[in-house]
């Protein structure tokens, strides 16, 4: 057993603080969190990539993350990472459980396949997934078993993409975009069941990881003070839908979910601002983590309208490329007022942010995320 809970427990305790009073909207500076312990290889090095990361031997994708997890809270002493475990096999994994097929493809992350879904008819003949038996699941339920039984470090929930992205998956964009017009009882009712499914699937992840159902979370890495929520959705999809129809499809379902756990956050990348009022309107909403993909007036909308309704704003992205850096955080700090603010830094060697693309890269993760550190510090005070 890995004993790492007492030896950061100050440095968790003190971040926990820092974290709770930008919830509160108490804060005068943002926290900084720089997120080198990354659980997906999306932007890793190939060479730094283990082989059978997503297997059915969990050692491999816990020996990589605890040694990351380690040589963060060695190196970085004063800012708001707290290390967790990540059962991490993708974004399809609930997809998965109704029969999605996913692909692994050498060196990336499990995706989704194409769906099989022809016709509206058949989902009414999907069924509620088996957590111990249908497609993924059972994968993430062995690592969550094997992190407990070796450390201490609180286990995080596997990727949860949120009722629509899931439905997405499930039977297809073309297809939802069409049925939600032509057969809009249909696709509640897949709303509805896959958001029942969420919730027990989240449910069975917690007890094998023992804690609360209201205990906090880690949104993309990040986490949520306690007593801000016990779940957190992925649901970039939003940046594709109007006002209208997500407010229709989507805000009863979202509000459901967050209910069920005391409430919790959602992700999206890029801009979704035609959801602000939406968002606002999410029961059980307490933060919102935007890669705004270096739009940063669209950020200072969202965290502005959020902030006149008390939730925070976390304002995320990958590390920009070496020419952008410093006036990206710059800009960013001049822009937005830092009360209910958290400044989220995701340092992925293999990629940088470019003018709102991702371009390929070779950068070292330990040193750049010594550098993006000193930036964001210099550009913040």
């Amino acid at each position: 057993m890995i004993t790492l809970k007492a030896k950061y427990s100050k440095h968790d305790s003190n971040v926990e603080q820092i974290l709770r009073e930008a919830f509160e909207f108490k804060n005068k500076r943002a926290p900084i969190v720089i997120n080198d312990v990354n659980y997906w290889m999306f932007g890793e090095l190939n060479d730094n990539i283990p082989d059978e990361y997503f297997s059915s031997d969990p050692s491999i994708m816990f020996n990589y993350q605890i040694k990351k997890i380690k040589r963060h809270y060695d190196t970085h002493k004063d800012e708001c990472y707290m290390g967790f475990l990540m059962p991490w096999f993708g974004t399809g994994v609930l997809a998965s459980a109704f029969g999605t097929l996913v692909i692994y493809n050498k060196n990336m992350d499990p995706a989704v396949n194409m769906s099989i879904i022809k016709d509206p008819s058949e989902i009414k003949k999907l069924k509620m997934p088996d957590p111990y038996k249908d497609g993924q699941m059972p994968l993430v339920l062995k690592a969550i078993d094997y992190f407990k039984a070796n450390c201490d470090l609180p286990i995080g929930v596997t990727d949860c993409q949120g009722p629509l992205t899931t439905a997405l998956s499930i039977i297809g964009y073309e297809n939802y975009i069409y049925w939600m017009y032509d057969y809009p009882d249909v696709i509640h009712e897949l709303m509805d069941m896959v958001t029942e499914a969420l919730i027990q699937w989240v449910k069975v992840q917690k007890k094998h990881a023992g804690a609360s159902l209201e205990s906090a979370g880690y949104i993309i890495g990040a986490k949520i003070p306690e007593g801000y929520g016990g779940v957190w959705i992925s649901d970039d999809d939003a940046v594709l839908f109007n006002t209208d129809v997500y407010k229709k499809f989507v805000v009863p379902y979202n509000s459901k979910l967050l209910k069920a756990f005391g409430g919790g956050g959602i992700h999206y990348c890029g801009n979704s601002n035609q959801n602000i009022e939406n968002y606002l309107n999410t029961e059980g909403l307490t933060c919102i983590n935007n890669f705004n993909m270096d739009n940063i007036g669209n950020a200072v909308k969202m965290k502005n309208a959020l902030a006149k309704n008390g939730i925070p704003y976390m304002a995320c992205d990958f590390v920009p490329n070496d020419e952008r850096m410093k006036p990206y955080y710059r800009e960013l700090f001049e822009a937005i007022d830092q009360t209910g603010l958290i400044v989220i830094s995701y340092v992925a060697p293999g990629i940088s942010l470019c003018t709102g693309k991702y371009e390929a890269n070779i950068r070292d993760q330990y040193e750049l995320s010594l550098k993006v550190k000193k930036v964001i510090e210099g550009e913040r005070s």
